[in-house]
C-alpha cells in the first residue's frame, strides 16, 4: 500500500519541491494551494499525513490542523516562515 500525503501551501515552487522529495521517498502526494482546496481534498481522500503552511490566501493552516485533529489521528506538520513561539505552541495543542 502506498503512503499518501496532503501538501498545503500557496507557494507553487515550494509545493513542487516537496512533491518531488516525497515522490523520491515513495510517497504519493496531492497539493492544495488554498484552505478550501485542502478541505476538499481531505473530504475526498484518505491521507497518512499532512504538511501545511500557516498563511494561506483564504485562511490559516491552523484551521485545517483543528479540523483534521478533531476528526482523525492523522499526523500533521505545520511549515511556515512566519512562525513564533506562540504559534508553535498553539499548533502543538491541536
Amino acid at each position: 500500500m502506498t503512503t499518501t500525503a496532503l501538501v498545503v501551501d500557496d507557494e507553487v515552487d515550494l509545493c513542487r519541491l516537496m512533491q518531488i522529495t516525497l515522490t523520491k521517498m515513495g510517497i504519493k502526494s496531492d497539493v492544495a494551494y488554498t484552505l478550501s482546496q485542502a478541505r476538499s481534498y481531505w473530504q475526498d481522500n484518505d491521507y497518512d499525513f499532512c504538511l501545511t503552511d500557516l498563511k494561506l490566501p483564504d485562511g490559516s493552516g491552523l484551521e485545517l490542523v483543528k479540523e483534521i485533529s478533531n476528526s482523525s489521528s492523522t499526523p500533521i506538520a505545520v511549515i511556515t516562515a512566519h512562525g513564533s513561539m506562540d504559534l508553535a505552541i498553539e499548533a502543538l495543542k491541536h
